[in-house]
């Protein structure tokens, strides 16, 4: 269940179709997923540099690490072809300033990419996350 962009008049301008299932609906689908399958093992993803700012997606990764679900916040990146394809990637420095202190929230709340049993948070191959986690606990 990927949320990809966090706040509300965005989602309804990149994503209108996607955008009509509130996010309080996939809240909802997440606590029920995590009774299921447990605490870390239910990610979503998230694009970073669609518009979201930091903070807006730092609150929303909060709020699903506190129900026990992975944020997974990956760089936007175009594709040629389609209708993003000129929208530019974020910046490192951008990336940094989420994936620094989403690390240390994830680290601290007991939620790390080594300990998922599947899907995107485990691979980690689109987002430097997990690296970040690393340095936390060396």
């Amino acid at each position: 269940m990927h949320l990809e962009v966090v706040t509300p008049e965005l989602r309804e301008r990149i994503m209108p179709g996607k955008a009509q299932v509130p996010i309080s609906k996939y809240t909802a689908s997440f606590k029920a997923a995590v009774e299921v399958f447990g605490r870390g093992q239910v990610s979503t993803y998230i694009l970073a540099g669609l518009g979201d700012t930091r903070e807006a997606i730092l609150d929303i990764c909060e709020k699903l690490v506190a129900i026990g679900v992975y944020p997974f916040v990956v760089p936007f990146v175009p594709i040629s072809g389609t209708p993003l394809e000129s929208h530019p990637a974020p910046k490192p420095d951008f990336m940094h300033s989420i994936l620094g202190p989403l690390s240390k929230l994830l680290v601290d709340s007991g939620l790390k990419a080594v300990d998922i049993k599947a899907g995107c948070g485990k691979c980690g191959a689109c987002s430097a996350l997990s690296s970040y986690e690393r340095m936390l606990t060396k």
